[in-house]
């Protein structure tokens, strides 16, 4: 049985009830969607009653489609909890705001890029559902998960989505898409994927780079330290030649700074 942390068990419960008052609603009006949902055509408008949106439409699910909600929420339960007890109270909240500002922030963009294919009104917490997913790849990619019929490691797993999101994402750039919120998930993941430090986590091209900045960075602070040592040297010197009322107070503050580092 899954062990559900404080938030993560608070969020299902309130994805649940606002899944329920919208369904009832839907029937006799707009429902909840339209105040809370992501209408990224509103906001490059400017019209500020959209602004809850960028936020709101993660608790928001088609209240017609009750698949959507049961996915994330079995998703959010099987992964999220692992991630609130590595990021425990607040900054599990700024995680998940986050990755919705994210999701936002991406829709926006190719909004205003292809308005005829994104211009459209989003809902769902499924950014939110990648974000923890992605953490959960980057801090144990090894574990694996006994699927219908296979096992597969959880790190292959969140990179087959990732690969079918992006692909899909093409598909809707092109007008041939589902109409999903793929840039959502994509976003979402990649923010969870960088909150745990996930490159720096899981060997890949990126590696190569990242060793190479270091070495070079590691390079730069050796030869800052030579050159150090050596005007340390010739002002050791002058000191020895002339004294310390010889120094001009550059190499007076210079002497100071290096005091001041060899103390810490």
């Amino acid at each position: 049985m899954i062990a559900l942390t404080p938030i993560v068990r608070r969020l299902l419960i309130l994805w649940a009830a606002i899944w329920v008052v919208d369904f009832l609603l839907s029937l006799w009006t707009t429902g909840l969607s339209a105040l809370f949902w992501l209408d990224p055509a509103g906001l490059l408008r400017g019209e500020l009653l959209r602004i809850p949106g960028l936020v709101g439409y993660t608790f928001l699910h088609a209240p017609r489609n009750l698949f959507h909600l049961l996915i994330n929420v079995w998703m959010f339960a099987l992964f999220a909890p692992e991630i609130e007890r590595i990021l425990p109270g607040k900054k599990f909240v700024v995680f998940l705001l986050q990755a919705a500002l994210a999701g936002a922030g991406a829709t926006l963009l190719l909004a205003w890029i292809m308005p005829h294919q994104f211009a459209v009104p989003v809902v769902g917490a499924s950014g939110l559902v990648s974000a923890v997913l992605a953490a959960s790849a980057a801090m144990y990619p090894g574990r694996v998960l006994n699927l219908i019929l296979i096992q597969v490691r959880l790190l292959h797993f969140f990179m087959a989505l990732v690969a079918l999101d992006l692909l899909w994402l093409i598909a809707n750039m092109a007008n041939q898409g589902d109409g999903a919120a793929h840039a959502v998930h994509l976003a979402g993941a990649l923010c969870g994927w960088l909150a745990v430090h996930g490159f720096q986590r899981i060997e890949g091209p990126w590696s190569r780079i990242a060793e190479k900045q270091r070495r070079k960075s590691e390079q730069k602070t050796r030869a800052s330290q030579a050159k150090d040592e050596e005007r340390m040297d010739q002002i050791l010197a002058k000191i020895g030649r002339e004294g310390m009322p010889s120094l001009s107070s550059e190499e007076k503050q210079f002497l100071k700074r290096q005091s001041e580092k060899k103390s810490r």
